[in-house]
């Protein structure tokens, strides 16, 4: 993929507990384009790459704060596609949650089952995404999304055949230079601009206006 053209420079932002994140997730697809992990026209002339791990914290900070406004301001005018990117780092409920939102893009539901992920987020490896929980965030999501399958869901989860998945994108984050979560690569035909951290969306403003007109 084109982002394994680009060298993205160390990312240090520090994942440590963040106080006072808001329980309430908004995740607007609007009417853009939702394909897999992929929200926004294909053929936008910037890419957002999102590198998060449910159980993080910033990253949870980032989609409440951040992200409905980039949806509202740039995704849904065509001029962002976003994409996530898994960087399941923090133990083995990531990767377990990871999995639950493969699963459920299966069946087109990524981002409902990322909004219910993040909606349920508690600490670092608690019991918060075990399988048994997982199943039951898929109920809630069901209830939510007409035609959602719940038996081909706890089929997918409990047959582990996503975490081959998720283990090959975290990979590719790291020999990307990612290290830390949420990191942001943004590219465009004026070059790419790397954000780490939940940043605000000036950042994301700034970032995107250097990327989206090709160089002299």
């Amino acid at each position: 993929m084109a982002v394994a053209l680009v060298v993205v420079g160390a990312l240090i932002y520090l994942n440590r507990p963040a106080p006072n994140v808001p329980a309430a997730v908004v995740t607007s697809t609007g009417n853009a384009p939702v394909a897999g992990r992929v929200h926004g026209d294909a053929n936008a002339p910037v890419r957002i790459l999102e590198f998060a791990d449910f159980q993080c914290p910033f990253c949870k900070r980032w989609v409440v704060e951040t992200g409905p406004l980039i949806a509202e301001e740039f995704i849904k005018t065509g001029q962002v596609q976003l994409e996530y990117r898994h960087y399941a780092f923090l133990g083995e409920e990531s990767k377990n949650a990871a999995e639950a939102a493969e699963c459920a893009s299966d069946q087109g539901r990524f981002w409902e089952m990322h909004d219910v992920l993040y909606s349920h987020q508690g600490r670092e490896n608690s019991g918060v995404y075990t399988v048994a929980n997982l199943k039951k965030y898929a109920a809630e999501l069901a209830a939510k999304a007409s035609g959602f399958d719940r038996v081909r869901f706890d089929a997918c989860l409990d047959g582990g055949t996503k975490r081959a998945v998720v283990e090959q994108i975290t990979a590719q984050a790291v020999e990307i230079g990612v290290r830390s979560t949420p990191s942001f690569l943004v590219t465009g035909p004026g070059g790419s601009q790397s954000i780490s951290g939940a940043q605000l969306i000036d950042e994301f403003r700034r970032a995107i206006a250097a990327v989206k007109t090709p160089r002299p």
